[in-house]
């Protein structure tokens, strides 16, 4: 660890005046979702840096840093949340240090926050001498940061194991939720494809049904999500199926099973499938990093979850809600599947029961069982 240094605010407070343009690079990990779960951090930070940047008459440049799945959440963001948002493209898809290092000696940043295990971007910090520099110190790179934290293997949900971090670089542990929503991150040609696949206003839900953990997928998956989906359409909803380009055969044969459906797999970017999700009535996933954008963006949200422990990586949200199934067969006819399908729980969740959470969410969000004055979107705090 570099020895004993001042808060990072009061850092940065005394750097500032030296820099014309101060700009502060962010890592983010690589899925999705642990993106997702950075993002009350993030919003922590730049509400107390920004606010250190304006005294001095400055605005700060964010800049977003990390892996095509990751950081492309950022890829439409404004300008004024994130500036820019730079994918790893290097081999086998691995930051590229020496670029970096190049970049960095002309313009320097005030800042890098290693919020990922990559040891290569860390020893490009530390090598352009960037002021400030702060990371995860699981993987013995302590001694490259100013401000080193411990993040993986605590008992703790993911969001939370970010406070200590914060605290060091603010003052103040306060993780507080942001809603992912289009000012923000973008995403608005997602409403132009929609409307494209046939959507005229009509209220809908999103279907996220794809996900690379075998075991976390909602088997059978066909008798399963088209349960949902038809339920949906007779409820009076449109059903939009959103997935990524690995799922576009599957989306088709759902989309083929459930006329009128409208099938976007494969078609939108993060941001605009997180804008799609962010005007539904409502959301259901497997656990998958739509999953989170999904329960970000503060719509209701119905996670069908299996295998994954919750108290680790629940969806983050003011209306979202995590199911799964009895840890053995209760029902008097089980579904047969092989052993491969039935490692997890969600096997057990019908969709009459996903689509019972999802209603009961919504009345919640709009009051119907709180007794609010009106339907609102409230500001909800981790």
């Amino acid at each position: 660890m570099v020895g004993k240094v001042k808060p990072g605010q009061e850092r940065l407070r005394e750097l500032l005046p030296s820099f014309d343009q101060p700009e502060v690079w962010i890592r983010f990990p690589r899925q999705l979702g642990d993106v997702i779960f950075s993002i009350p951090f993030l919003h922590g930070l730049q509400q107390s840096w920004n606010a250190v940047a304006a005294a001095q008459g400055k605005t700060i440049r964010w800049v977003a840093v990390g892996h095509a799945i990751g950081a492309a959440i950022f890829s439409e963001a404004h300008p004024e949340f994130i500036a820019e948002s730079v994918i790893e493209a290097g081999k086998d898809q691995k930051p590229d240090p020496w670029g970096l290092i190049r970049r960095w000696r002309k313009q320097p940043p005030v800042a890098f926050i290693n919020l990922s295990q990559s040891a290569r971007l860390a020893f490009a910090a530390w090598t352009a001498g960037v002021p400030i520099r702060a990371g995860i110190a699981d993987n013995s790179l302590s001694l490259l940061y100013h401000y080193p934290f411990i993040y993986r293997d605590l008992p703790i949900h993911l969001v939370r194991r970010y406070e200590p971090l914060l605290e060091q670089l603010t003052g103040s542990s306060r993780l507080e939720w942001m809603p992912m929503r289009p000012e923000r991150l973008g995403g608005e040609g997602g409403f132009a494809k929609l409307r494209q696949a046939g959507w005229q206003g009509a209220p809908f839900i999103t279907l996220a049904f794809g996900t690379r953990g075998f075991n976390k997928r909602w088997f059978p998956e066909i008798a399963q999500w088209t349960g949902i989906a038809r339920i949906a359409r007779e409820k009076g909803f449109g059903v939009v199926w959103l997935g990524g380009p690995d799922e576009v055969e599957l989306g088709d044969r759902l989309a083929q099973d459930v006329p009128g459906s409208w099938n976007l797999t494969g078609q939108t970017t993060m941001p605009e499938a997180c804008a799609i999700q962010s005007r539904a009535w409502g959301n259901v996933a497997v656990d998958t990093g739509l999953a989170h954008t999904a329960a970000g963006t503060g719509r209701p949200t119905v996670t069908v979850n299996g295998v994954s422990p919750e108290q680790l990586i629940n969806p983050l949200g003011p209306f979202a809600l995590s199911v799964r199934g009895p840890c053995i067969d209760v029902s008097d006819d089980p579904t047969p599947l092989g052993p491969e399908e039935i490692q997890g729980t969600a096997h057990r969740v019908t969709p009459l029961r996903v689509w019972n959470l999802l209603e009961g969410l919504v009345m919640e969000s709009e009051g119907r069982l709180l007794g609010a004055t009106a339907p609102g979107e409230p500001h909800v705090h981790s």
